[in-house]
């Protein structure tokens, strides 16, 4: 006997819960990267990619019933594009949170899908809609809300930190590898994408232990920072990108990109609960204006698909 079709009404309701669920889970990294003070950001990154790359390796290999290294060599330049992008985003996302507050860093990454947006128009050719316009428009302002008013309020003790503005600029560098890497991946094969992710994760290990040889580092830091590595990229990682995958396909874009921002909203709050870590009224202010101008970005994007 045939089984009865979810309703539609359904479908949505877990889709919605899948992403958000995803960016719950995805937040709990942060925990992990504060948590481990006592490694270099290489360092960590390295036993995160390790962890990462093992289990997207049993991933693939389950998915596809073949050798995931002769996945690696069929990739598409697309994908090795994407790839090349997300290791870029990964290794300024861990230096930025090792280095500036956290609710900032989550914030300027948010910029990702109107740099995305902004870069389509000379990559792909897509137009921007007068609702992207002003998408930007309003998230510059959320920036400089954040970057100006911070300083004024914190003086020379934390406004003119060069700490604060590399981290800034780092958070800013993941939105922008991020953006590249979202547009590859619309040009990559779909069955390039799981082996591109197994790709990430052993270049992302290959490049942190170049930059350790180079700096002189041991690969091994402390065992708890090594535990906490595996466990961001292992489980906290592999987990939340599975959730959001399956999300996605149940849900519209604009839905979307509005649930997903549960892991910008969540990752301060998790930071403030265990590490009592604080963040400005500017901050919370210009992150605000940046949420909402991604939100605008993306009913512009839903509506100009649907005409």
């Amino acid at each position: 006997m045939q089984k009865p079709l979810r309703p539609p009404g359904q479908s949505y309701v877990a889709g919605c819960a899948l992403v958000l669920l995803a960016g719950l889970v995805l937040s709990l990294g942060v925990l992990c990267v504060k948590g481990a003070g006592s490694s270099d950001a290489w360092q960590y990154l390295l036993w995160r990619a390790i962890g990462f790359g093992i289990v997207l390796t049993v991933v693939a290999l389950y998915r596809h019933r073949i050798n995931p290294l002769v996945q690696l060599r069929r990739l598409g330049a697309f994908a090795w594009v994407s790839v090349v992008a997300m290791v870029a985003s990964q290794a300024c996302f861990i230096a930025a949170i090792k280095l500036g507050n956290t609710a900032e860093v989550f914030f300027l990454m948010s910029l990702a899908p109107l740099m995305a947006a902004v870069l389509a128009r000379p990559i792909l050719g897509e137009r921007i809609g007068s609702l992207s316009v002003l998408a930007i428009v309003v998230a510059l302002g959320g920036v400089a809300l954040m970057s100006g008013l911070s300083l004024e309020t914190d003086g020379l003790h934390s406004g003119l930190w060069e700490g604060e503005w590399l981290a800034r600029s780092l958070a800013l560098a993941t939105a922008l590898a991020f953006a590249v890497y979202s547009l590859a991946t619309r040009g990559a094969r779909p069955e390039d994408l799981d082996a591109a992710l197994v790709a990430v994760g052993i270049l992302t290990a290959l490049l942190s232990l170049g930059f350790l040889f180079w700096l002189d580092l041991p690969l091994v830091p402390a065992i708890g920072d090594v535990a906490l590595g595996l466990l961001h990229g292992g489980v906290i990682l592999a987990i939340g990108l599975v959730l959001f995958a399956r999300g996605s396909r149940l849900v519209p874009g604009v839905t979307l990109v509005m649930l997903a921002q549960s892991e910008t909203v969540a990752a301060p709050f998790w930071t403030y609960l265990v590490y009592n870590e604080t963040t400005t009224l500017a901050v919370l202010a210009g992150g605000a204006l940046i949420l909402i101008a991604v939100v605008l970005q993306a009913s512009d994007g839903t509506s100009r698909t649907a005409r």
